[in-house]
């Protein structure tokens, strides 16, 4: 298309004159649709590469030999924000029969947290449903339109990051569910084990800086989380 418009208009200033004047007129424009085509590029290669830094990573939660659900996670990232998301949904039977659906998001502005979500029903009944919001240097708590401070730090690490970055040097990240911190004890071998309450805890498991495996343990029950789709 490009090369088309400048024979066009090589043709078009060969039939009207052969002057030097012309000529001279000719190549000025052909500079400027050159400055034109490279400034336009650059556009194009910027925002191709501010939209293209998108990761996606899809578990399969495994009680015993079972796949008993699944957990869907992405991180997008553009400038200088990251936003991360879960979806999960496990079917399983323990005392009872349960459906466990949850949504999760977290938003990074320059490396700290501004704003999270977490969402979760069993069995069609609403459990969990809170925002945390950052305002100034302090965090807030909302949920059923109430709104209270929330007594933590400024956030760098929650836990949906440790699905996709291996904490290393880190010893706390943020459990949204909890709405508090939680210690991450280094196992060795690439195993970090985060604990939470009532004997709850995870271990996540690293090679190469990927995770490759997550336990999830609980005086209840136990699953496995295994990467099946990372794009």
């Amino acid at each position: 298309m490009i090369p088309a418009l400048i024979l066009y208009l090589i043709r078009r200033f060969k039939r009207k004159s052969s002057s030097a004047k012309i000529t001279n007129k000719l190549i000025s424009k052909i500079k400027k649709i050159r400055a034109l085509l490279f400034f336009a590029l650059m556009i194009c290669l910027s925002a191709f590469t501010s939209f293209n830094n998108s990761e996606s990573i899809t578990y399969n939660v495994i009680n015993g030999d079972k796949t008993i659900g699944t957990i869907k996670t992405n991180k997008n990232g553009f400038k200088d924000s990251e936003t991360y998301t879960i979806e999960s949904n496990i079917k399983a039977k323990f005392l009872f029969k349960f459906n466990i659906i949850g949504k999760e998001k977290s938003v990074y502005k320059k490396g700290i947290l501004v704003f999270s979500s977490v969402f979760r029903t069993v069995n069609n009944k609403t459990k969990t449903n809170h925002k945390i919001v950052l305002h100034g240097n302090h965090y807030n708590l909302e949920s059923n339109k109430n709104s209270q401070a929330l007594n933590v730090s400024l956030i760098k690490q929650n836990l949906i990051t440790l699905y996709y970055e291996e904490p290393i040097g880190i010893s706390s990240v943020f459990c949204d569910n909890l709405k508090q911190m939680a210690p991450v004890k280094p196992m060795g071998k690439g195993q970090y084990k985060v604990e939470f309450t009532n004997g709850k805890y995870n271990v996540f498991h690293y090679k190469n800086g990927k995770c490759i495996k997550i336990e999830a343990k609980s005086t209840l029950f136990n699953v496995d989380l295994i990467p099946v789709n990372h794009e």
